[in-house]
């Protein structure tokens, strides 16, 4: 009799345990596909690029390019090392202005540059109010500060290298109005000032979907959650020919000396988590990998107390199988 009652028991307890399983996981369907939230937690994540095949990226990649031109320091020697230290974040706002002088000029012109263009532009009359009165858009993001230790070989400096910023937009259908948005302003303000352009030797150029997200990646570019989720929507909206999404893994098409792959990930906090580069035969010849301090205090903690109550619930079934 008591057999019986506890095999109805254990039945009736895993049909609800199933029933919340899946009410969990068709709520989370309903609720990724229109809710985007960021993830940011404070800590440190520490990088090391675990290879580099200086051959094979010259064959491969740019014979005049180092990884050293996308990450600082040596991140051109195997095994060197950086960190990056997650302080805090905010919600900010922004407008067309502040997204063309932050994001796009900030990436084709240096400061110098970026100076006589707005004087032209602002002698003319064509100013931040201008621009904002013909582009509305109003872009809502978090905006986080993290202190970065930039690559090397040797022990880390007191100070940080560097200061950066982490962008994160929690709709990613505006990045595909950014885009439109500057593209169409960049065509018009060339067409305006072409002759004032010309001394300079400057125009701005037109940018496409592919090239905006690879710029996004190298400028503080995070994801919200559910990530994969995200990152499909944001490669989706934009229309990116040459970038697809596994998980929450970005894969980016490339052609440098040869076709390459570029695959990178992002962890549960929304940053980069590995940066993988593949040449042509999908062999890796550069990879940065990572790991979080606190993520992997909370890790061993689940597991010690997982094991703890193991043990517990063995203890207690052997004290009563020996009652019996």
């Amino acid at each position: 009799m008591w057999s019986i009652k506890s095999k109805t028991r254990t039945n009736i307890l895993s049909l609800t345990i199933l029933s919340l399983l899946l009410i969990g996981i068709f709520s989370t369907s309903i609720v990724a596909s229109s809710t985007y939230q960021h993830t940011l937690a404070k800590g440190t994540d520490d990088f090391v690029v675990e290879l580099y095949d200086s051959t094979e990226w010259k064959n491969t990649v740019d014979s005049s390019l180092t990884p050293s031109d996308w990450f600082e320091g040596e991140a051109n020697i195997t095994n060197a090392k950086s960190k990056a230290t997650l302080r805090g974040w905010v919600p900010a706002t922004w407008n067309t202005y502040d997204v063309l002088t932050s994001i796009f000029m900030r990436e084709f012109f240096n400061s110098t540059e970026t100076f006589a263009l707005l004087s032209i532009m602002d002698s003319q009359g064509y100013n931040e109010t201008t621009i904002n009165a013909n582009y509305t858009t109003i872009y809502n993001f978090v905006y986080g500060l993290r202190s970065v230790w930039n690559y090397t070989t040797n022990e880390y400096e007191e100070n940080p290298s560097s200061t950066e910023g982490i962008i994160i937009f929690p709709d990613p259908l505006k990045y595909n109005v950014m885009l439109d948005d500057y593209n169409a302003l960049a065509e018009d303000l060339n067409g305006k000032f072409a002759i004032q352009f010309s001394f300079l030797g400057l125009s701005f150029p037109n940018v496409s979907a592919d090239e905006f997200l690879w710029q996004l990646i190298f400028s503080g570019f995070a994801t919200s959650g559910p990530h994969g989720n995200y990152l499909e929507s944001l490669v989706s909206e934009l229309g990116c020919e040459n970038t697809t999404v596994s998980g929450s893994t970005l894969i980016i098409e490339r052609y440098g000396i040869t076709n390459y792959t570029v695959e990178i990930s992002y962890g549960e906090r929304g940053m980069m988590s590995s940066f993988t580069v593949k040449d042509i035969s999908d062999e890796v010849i550069y990879k940065i990998t990572s790991s979080n301090s606190e993520w992997l205090f909370y890790l061993i903690l689940i597991i010690v107390s997982a094991v703890s109550v193991a043990l517990v619930v063995f203890v207690v079934v052997r004290k009563r199988k020996h009652k019996r």
